[in-house]
């Protein structure tokens, strides 16, 4: 079988192209280009438990044990929710407020949820004198955060808790990519069967976790401060509903696809 016909199999089983091309890149150290000029060659035999492992509808970033996100890569496995492309806009929006509204003033910063840690430590990674916490209700989830910090050399305060539960610091940013998926709605069987439903899954529709979190920031937000949380697409009326209900300044920023990927919120 050559590379092209096994691309062929797997996006017959709805596995991305893209997804199987990084796996043959990593395992076989080859350039985009470098396997584009080769895809009619025989598999090398080296992928074959991989390919076992694909066609078992397990995704690509946990069989090679990391992904790429935001410049840098991280370690992922079964504990944590694997970093999507669209999150990158959060980073990048977060980024922007805070060179826009902190000019010349080290802030602190919560992600709440944090996972691998991907939002944390990118933010951390650009802009060094952040002093960032990152918060998680999962164990399991912290231990790959901190080696996740450790692989990419940043210093963060990771704290197991259950939202902003108890915690009685104040940030100048609250960001999050909390769980929003309802638990009626209907997901990709390869999220589904692999990834944490902690991660994924909220009450009241997916809206749980978004409002214990604004709740909550009004004991722990500095004033001026900043939410930003990913959001999912196609549901602006329900998210600018609940959301109107705590804070009256609120933005919606659209993702590379021009669907609403980010909810802005200014206290």
């Amino acid at each position: 079988m050559t590379y092209r016909e096994l691309i062929k199999q797997c996006e017959l089983l709805n596995i991305e192209k893209e997804a199987i091309l990084l796996l043959i890149m990593e395992r076989l150290n080859l350039k985009r280009h470098e396997l584009i000029l080769n895809l009619d060659n025989e598999i090398n035999n080296n992928l074959n438990n991989d390919i076992l492992r694909l066609k078992s509808y397990e995704p690509v970033q946990y069989i090679l044990g990391y992904t790429y996100f935001y410049k840098s890569k991280f370690i992922v496995n079964k504990d944590v929710l694997i970093p999507r492309f669209d999150t990158e806009v959060l980073v990048e929006e977060t980024i922007n407020i805070i060179n826009k509204n902190f000019e010349n003033k080290k802030i602190s910063i919560v992600d709440i949820g944090t996972g691998s840690g991907c939002i944390a430590i990118s933010l951390k990674k650009e802009i060094s004198d952040l002093n960032v916490v990152a918060i998680d209700i999962s164990n399991d989830a912290l231990k790959v955060a901190k080696q996740n910090a450790k692989l990419n050399d940043v210093d963060i305060k990771f704290i197991r808790n259950d939202l902003l539960s108890n915690i009685k610091e104040k940030y100048d940013i609250i960001v999050s990519n909390p769980p929003y998926i309802d638990i009626e709605e209907n997901i990709d069987d390869l999220v589904k069967c692999n990834e944490p439903h902690l991660a994924l899954y909220s009450d009241n529709k997916g809206l749980y976790h978004y409002e214990q979190i604004l709740i909550q920031s009004k004991n722990n937000l500095n004033p001026n401060g900043f939410i930003i949380f990913e959001i999912p697409a196609n549901r602006d009326d329900e998210i600018l509903k609940l959301f109107n209900k705590y804070y009256n300044d609120i933005t919606i920023i659209k993702d590379y696809n021009n669907l609403s990927r980010v909810v802005i919120i200014r206290s």
